[in-house]
C-alpha cells in the first residue's frame, strides 16, 4: 500500500483590497490582467476571478498572423536567437551533406521583426572560427560585411576609432563606452583571423 500524500491547499495573503467587481464586499485577494501587457491587473474574490479567467483571451482582437508571431516570440523568450546551422554549417566537413546542411536543403525561415537581420550575414561568412557567439557580436559591433578579412576590419576599425575616441568628443563616458567595446571587437578578430 503506497504512503498518501497530503495535499496543501493554496492560501493567498490578505491583500487589504476590496474586489474590483461591482457589488461585491469580499476581499480582492487574487489579481487578474487587465490587457496584454501584463503589467496591471484587477483584484478580485475567489468568486469573480474564476469568472474573470473564464471569460478572458489574450489573443482577442489579434489577427490570425499577430498570434503566430506571438507565439513565434513566447518560443524564443522575446529573443533574438540564431540557428545552429548558420553558426555551425562552416566548421562542419560534410562532403556528402549527410547533415543537409548545404545551401539547397536549407529551410528558409521566416525572420520575426523583433531580430535583426544580421542571420543572412552570418550565412555568408567562409571562415569557421568566425562561427561563435562572440565573434558574431564582434562583427556586428564593427558593423561589419562578410567576406571578413584582416584588411576589412583594420579599416572599419579605424573609421569607428576615429569617430568614437574620446578625446574627439570632449571625454563623452558614451563615446568611451563605444570605443572599447569596438577596440575588444577589433582584437578579438584579429586574433581569430591571424590564426588561421
Amino acid at each position: 500500500m503506497g504512503i498518501r500524500k497530503s495535499s496543501k491547499k493554496y492560501i493567498p495573503e490578505s491583500t487589504g483590497k476590496p474586489c474590483d467587481c461591482k457589488g461585491c464586499k469580499k476581499e480582492g485577494i487574487y489579481r487578474a490582467p487587465k490587457d496584454r501587457t501584463l503589467k496591471n491587473f484587477y483584484w478580485f474574490c475567489l468568486e469573480h476571478v474564476q469568472e474573470y479567467n473564464k471569460n478572458w483571451n489574450f489573443y482577442e482582437g489579434m489577427s490570425p498572423d499577430e498570434i503566430e508571431m506571438q507565439i513565434q516570440l513566447d518560443i524564443v523568450g522575446h529573443r533574438p536567437t540564431w540557428h545552429v546551422n548558420d553558426l555551425y554549417a562552416n566548421a562542419l566537413k560534410d562532403p556528402l551533406d549527410i547533415l543537409g546542411l548545404s545551401k539547397g536543403r536549407q529551410k528558409k525561415r521566416r525572420v520575426l521583426p523583433e531580430m535583426d537581420d544580421f542571420e543572412s550575414k552570418d550565412a555568408q561568412i567562409k571562415r569557421p572560427f568566425l562561427a561563435t557567439v562572440e565573434h558574431l557580436d564582434a562583427i556586428r559591433t564593427l558593423n561589419l560585411n562578410p567576406p571578413i578579412t584582416t584588411e576589412t576590419v583594420k579599416v572599419q576599425y579605424k573609421a569607428l576609432a576615429k569617430r568614437y575616441h574620446p578625446d574627439k568628443n570632449g571625454g563623452s563616458k558614451e563615446a568611451e563606452e563605444v570605443f572599447k567595446n569596438i577596440t575588444q571587437a577589433y582584437r578579438l578578430l584579429m586574433k581569430a583571423l591571424n590564426e588561421k
